[in-house]
C-alpha cells in the first residue's frame, strides 16, 4: 500500500461505509505499524474518526483501540513499534466481551513479522 493509501484509507472506507473492509485494515498489524510510523497521532485520529460512525458495527472495538493508543501516545511517538504490545496490554480486560476483541488480540499476539519500512 502506498503512503497515501496508508494515510487516507480509513477516511475513504468510512465515507463508503465499507465497515468490513475498514475493520480488516485497522486490525492489520502491518497497517497499524505503518500508520504509527508515519504519524502516531494520525493513527489515533483515524481510529477515533471511524469510531464516530454510529452505523459502524465495529464502533465499540474501534473506540477501544483509539482510547488505548491515545493513552500511550507519548510512547508511540518515541517508538511506533510498540503499537501491538500497547494494544494487547490495554485490551486484555475486554477479551471476554466479544469476538472482535479476541480476534484482534490474537492477531497482535501472533505478530512476528518484519517492520513495515517502505510498505
Amino acid at each position: 500500500m502506498s503512503e497515501f493509501g496508508v494515510r487516507h484509507v480509513v477516511y475513504h472506507l468510512c465515507a463508503s461505509e465499507m465497515w468490513h473492509e475498514l475493520f480488516e485494515v485497522v486490525s492489520d498489524v502491518k497497517w497499524l505499524l505503518a500508520r504509527a510510523q508515519m504519524e502516531p497521532l494520525g493513527l489515533v485520529v483515524d481510529l477515533e474518526h471511524a469510531a464516530g460512525f454510529p452505523c459502524c458495527p465495529h464502533q465499540r472495538v474501534l473506540r477501544l483501540m483509539g482510547q488505548a493508543l491515545r493513552m500511550d501516545l507519548q510512547e508511540l511517538q518515541h517508538d511506533y513499534r510498540s503499537v501491538p504490545s500497547q494494544l494487547v496490554a490495554r485490551l486484555l480486560g475486554y477479551e471476554a466481551q466479544g469476538g472482535e476483541v479476541q480476534g484482534l488480540l490474537a492477531k497482535l499476539r501472533e505478530w512476528k513479522g518484519p517492520l513495515p519500512q517502505g510498505w
